[in-house]
């Protein structure tokens, strides 16, 4: 049994070389490089501000800020900005003057960088600002250099996403749309060879989601989505569509109704082929043939797709339409509080400004892997966070067991330093966080080489004190978020189905009351799919089995949901 885990292990590692040894050294030597121009432009107290910058811009990758640079340039430079004067305030203050400052910087940072339905973001960002205060502070005589390199940061992230981002929506549209259009020929095949159709695609749901995740991010305001990003999902909703109807067809399948399919299937075949940029442009649909109703919906629903196909692609609607909302609604709509969030941003900025001042007050040296700890360990719902105490315990055994052990053999600098940044760079070849930040440990406690430790005994020192430190985090991290002021994730998927039926309950209203409000149309279906996926993701994770029937109401409501001037196609089984 050992043996076989032995030799899966290597098997992965071999993987994991081979995948990504391009991508991780061409990182690395852009981050060396970054770090070290970083350190020359703004002196060698901002090295570190450099360190945190390479961070930022990898995490700043789950977000697509390539259709507003400008905007998202501004919004980073005033929270970097904003941060570097509150790291300042912490350290110049006395502890008791400095932890106002403090809470109110640790709230504002966790709830903007907390979603409730994505993925978040507000780890990279708060554990930039306590580096700020621990491993990089400044004295008020040097917050306007250290706001210079902030903006400098600002600029880094926002061009990092134009390189890296550039072609990230046409990648996500020709893959998601891609396999749309794979299944719905997969359930035309299945049809024509007379074996019936495959199992509902859920896979389908999947790809949908995915665009609403791309196109809600490409947003140019609350309510500012383009008329092209929309037609992207509604592509997707409409070969959802034409599948279920496909599912839907009754009756046998002759001369006839075979010949209407294999059209349709040329079609679709023609438009994954316009997709992937080998048709230049899709010629117009012929009339629907006179055939049963089922089949017209069919074809029907064909022009839909093709519809919005070229809408997409069309330049001309790359630009969003002004909504005809009062300013006080969309107001509401941009600072609507999410109790997850509040919750969150409120438990975790008082737990983490109280360590904060414990730190300060007794003057502990090393105190700060403590407050780093609470900050990893502390998740937005309570259920997670035994498994992530029992990661980060793992990881700091495994890694500090392995930096003792080489730090202890390795007496000289050079070394040392070789393994820092070896440690560094294998940090590109693991997908677990017991593996990425086992890597970080060593790191770490190559802090040595700085200090100039080079006993054995107080490498192991540093170690102990380390594990000290992430048990009594992970401690109080379990006796405030699990006991003190628990919120789990059956409280939080409660209110998000309560959320998400009330969202599909206004769309239905909105269409059958014949609004024109394109921007909160698009908004809402954009967001009942999130909530959907969010819903899906906690039942996944909790083991629900049951959760998905019951959103089978909502999710019906949201397909129906279509404006007036909308292409509406019947999806109930007619008789042939």
């Amino acid at each position: 049994m050992f043996l076989q885990k032995c030799k899966l292990a290597l098997t992965r590692a071999k993987t994991s070389l081979r995948q990504n040894f391009r991508f991780a050294t061409l990182d690395f030597l852009f981050i060396v490089a970054y770090i070290g121009l970083f350190g020359r432009l703004f002196g060698p107290e901002n090295s570190s501000v450099g360190m945190i910058f390479t961070i930022l811009m990898g995490a700043s990758m789950l977000r697509d800020m390539t259709a507003t640079p400008l905007r998202h340039l501004m919004l980073q430079s005033a929270v970097l900005v904003l941060m570097a004067a509150a790291a300042c305030a912490v350290t110049a203050l006395g502890p008791w003057l400095a932890l106002p400052v403090n809470l109110v910087a640790l709230v504002l940072i966790l709830y903007a960088f907390t979603y409730e339905y994505m993925d978040h973001l507000y780890f990279p960002y708060i554990l930039s600002y306590l580096f700020l205060i621990f491993l990089a502070p400044v004295p008020p005589s040097g917050l306007p250099k250290r706001m210079l390199a902030m903006l400098a940061g600002a600029v880094s992230i926002v061009l990092y996403q134009l390189v890296m981002g550039r072609r990230r929506v046409a990648r996500t549209a020709r893959q998601c749309l891609g396999d749309i259009l794979q299944e719905a020929d997969t359930c035309l095949e299945c049809l024509l060879a007379g074996a019936g159709t495959p199992d509902a695609p859920q896979k389908v749901r999947e790809n949908l989601f995915a665009l609403s995740q791309t196109v809600y991010q490409r947003r140019h305001r609350v309510l500012g989505v383009t008329d092209a990003g929309f037609a992207m999902v509604d592509a997707g909703r409409d070969l959802e569509q034409l599948i279920l109807q496909l599912y839907a067809l009754q009756g046998p399948i002759g001369d006839d109704r075979r010949a209407v399919l294999r059209q349709i299937q040329a079609q679709l075949r023609l438009f994954a082929r316009y997709l992937q940029r080998q048709v230049n442009a899709l010629p117009p649909l012929a009339d629907p043939p006179a055939a049963a109703p089922q089949l017209r919906a069919l074809w029907q629903t064909a022009a839909a797709v093709q519809a919005d196909l070229v809408r997409m692609a069309d330049p001309a609607h790359r630009r969003c339409r002004r909504t005809a909302l009062g300013l006080r609604v969309q107001l509401k709509a941009a600072l609507g509080a999410s109790q997850v969030r509040v919750v969150y941003a409120l438990r975790v900025g008082l737990l983490l400004a109280l360590c904060t001042l414990a730190v300060q007050l007794l003057g502990l040296p090393h105190g700060k892997w403590l407050v780093f700890t609470v900050a990893s360990v502390s998740l937005p719902y309570a259920d997670d966070i035994p498994r992530k105490a029992r990661q980060r315990l793992l990881a700091t055994l495994a890694g500090g067991a392995v930096g003792a052990l080489l730090f202890s053999l390795l007496p000289s600098a050079g070394a040392r330093t070789a393994v820092m940044m070896l440690s560094g760079y294998l940090t590109f070849y693991f997908g677990s966080y017991v593996g990425t930040f086992g890597c970080s440990t060593v790191g770490a406690l190559g802090g040595a080489v700085i200090a100039g430790v080079t006993d054995p005994w107080a490498v192991g020192g540093m170690l102990a004190v380390r594990l000290a430190y992430v048990f009594l985090g992970i401690a109080i991290s379990l006796l405030c978020c699990r006991v003190l002021w628990p919120y789990d994730r059956e409280r939080a998927t409660r209110q998000l189905g309560e959320k998400y039926a009330y969202t599909a309950e206004l769309l239905q209203r909105m269409c059958q009351s014949g609004s024109s409000d394109s921007q909160l149309y698009y908004t809402l279906v954009l967001k009942a799919y999130l909530m959907e996926e969010k819903l899906l993701q906690n039942a996944g994770a909790a083991g629900w089995a049951d959760l998905d029937p019951k959103l089978e109401v909502s999710r019906q409501k949201v397909r129906a949901a279509r404006l007036p001037r909308q292409l509406a196609v019947c999806m109930q089984p007619q008789a042939v």
